[in-house]
């Protein structure tokens, strides 16, 4: 059975025991108060016709006649005779329970007995036949001889009531539930859609249909699931995209890796080949030396920064105070990077920043490289180190070089990537240095940026956090 089915089975089931608790009740109080006036009303008319064949009976004996039980019978019906009431139904008993005079039909069916005491007046509701009778009886002594009288009162009216109350009641009962039953289809309908919906969208996405949103404008709890089941939607499609990416990226990675580790050692093996097999005179065997001794230094450039990624993946570091325009002035000076008639120009105001010299070496002869590579039309390179007002420090690496183009931007720092393959390895570049730089700066909590216009130029920088100075400490 649905949700829906049950929610509509269950709210009718409680509209009905309400209803029918409710309707008891007021059938019950209204029977009940009907039977109490009745009794009031009954006792009062018992009680006058008691004292009426009582002062009857009283009066002949004072005046010295014998009472009998025909006498009392003959008392009894001169009594109703005078009233003008033949209809009403009396019976008269002895005190062995004897009845000496009945005019109610079918007394026999009735046990009598519990309703005639000494003590008390009583009265009963008794069925006699198919109608239903209020029995009151009470006694008399008459000469130390206990008699007992019992009159039945018809209250068949009061349960003819009930009935029609209770007619009445099962038809309204009725066309509500019927009524309910139809606008709680609808609301389930409504309050189960959504849910449906959800399953639904929930199931193409375990199929593999990601991009699977649900559109349920609500503003209840509902709408809130659905917003959050999008949301949840969106992440995992965005995890699977990543994961997807991933697997593109680490294949591209081999592939590339594998090519880039071909090359220089096809050159390498070539050359060696031929100055293993052949006597090559000076000139040739200058150039081969020369091509085996760049694939090699490519080789070794190579592996250090794999070796520097590997090592980055799950490091953690300790950040230590640096001077920066210090580290920067160091690297410049000491000349490592392969010029190739390229002046570097450097702009760097002192400061104190937090992080690891070592990496941030690497971090610095990488951009500078690239900007080497980009083929500068004034032939420089400019390093720039500025104190922004939000206690970090900027440092970028200018070029006007060649530039990168915009939609190769997002990517240039991904493993391997080159915007220009053939460039790349001419300039001696394997596709790796930017992404290391990407990996280090993440361990200094920073990123890197980029702003490039083809034939412009290139301005790459990241920021540092700031670490304390010394001279104000000592």
């Amino acid at each position: 059975m649905s949700f829906g089915k049950k929610l509509v089975l269950f709210i009718i089931t409680i509209i009905s025991i309400i209803l029918s608790c409710s309707r008891y009740y007021v059938i019950r109080n209204n029977f009940d108060y009907s039977i109490e006036n009745s009794r009031k009303q009954n006792t009062k008319q018992h009680i006058l016709e008691k004292y009426m064949l009582e002062s009857n009976i009283v009066n002949s004996i004072q005046y010295g006649k014998d009472i009998t039980n025909e006498t009392i019978v003959e008392y009894l019906k001169n009594i109703y005779t005078n009233i003008g009431n033949d209809s009403e139904m009396v019976a008269v008993y002895t005190e062995e329970y004897e009845k000496i005079y009945s005019n109610i039909e079918k007394i026999e069916e009735i046990n009598i007995k519990p309703l005639l005491s000494e003590e008390t007046d009583n009265y009963a509701l008794r069925k006699i036949g198919d109608e239903h009778y209020m029995l009151c009886s009470s006694h008399w002594n008459i000469n130390g001889k206990i008699m007992y009288i019992v009159n039945a009162y018809d209250v068949e009216n009061v349960y003819q009531e009930r009935d029609r109350q209770i007619k009445d009641i099962l038809i309204a009962d009725a066309v509500i539930l019927a009524l309910s039953s139809i606008i709680i289809s609808i609301f389930s309908f409504l309050v189960t859609n959504p849910i449906k919906t959800l399953n639904e969208a929930s199931k193409k996405i375990s199929s593999g249909k990601f991009d699977e949103k649900v559109d349920i404008k609500s503003k209840d709890e509902i709408g809130e699931l659905a917003n959050s089941f999008n949301i949840m939607a969106g992440q995992i499609e965005n995890k699977i995209n990543e994961l997807n990416l991933s697997v593109k990226q680490k294949d591209d990675f081999i592939n590339a890796f594998t090519h880039e580790l071909k090359t220089p050692m096809t050159a390498i093996m070539g050359y060696a080949d031929l100055l293993r097999l052949k006597k090559c005179d000076e000139e040739l065997s200058q150039k081969a030396l020369n091509y085996i001794y760049q694939e090699a230094k490519r080789l070794e450039e190579l592996s250090f920064k794999l070796m520097k990624l590997m090592s980055l993946t799950n490091e953690k570091i300790k950040l230590k105070n640096i001077n920066i325009k210090e580290l920067i002035n160091k690297i410049v000076k000491n000349k490592k990077f392969i010029l190739k008639d390229i002046k570097i120009e450097t702009n760097i105001e002192k400061y104190y920043v937090l992080g690891d010299i070592e990496l941030l070496e690497v971090v610095i002869r990488n951009l500078v490289e690239n900007a080497i590579k980009s083929e500068p039309k004034d032939s420089k390179v400019i390093i720039q180190g500025q104190v922004l007002s939000n206690k970090k420090y900027r440092v970028s690496v200018v070029d006007k070089g060649k530039g990168i183009p915009r939609e190769h931007i997002k990517r240039v720092t991904e493993d391997f990537y080159m915007v220009d393959k053939s460039r790349s390895r001419t300039n001696g570049g394997s596709g790796i240095g930017l992404s290391l730089v990407k990996k280090i700066l993440k361990l200094h909590n920073s990123d890197i940026f980029i702003e490039s216009k083809e034939n412009i130029g290139t301005t790459v920088y990241f920021d540092l956090e700031e670490g304390e100075d010394e001279k104000k400490n000592n």
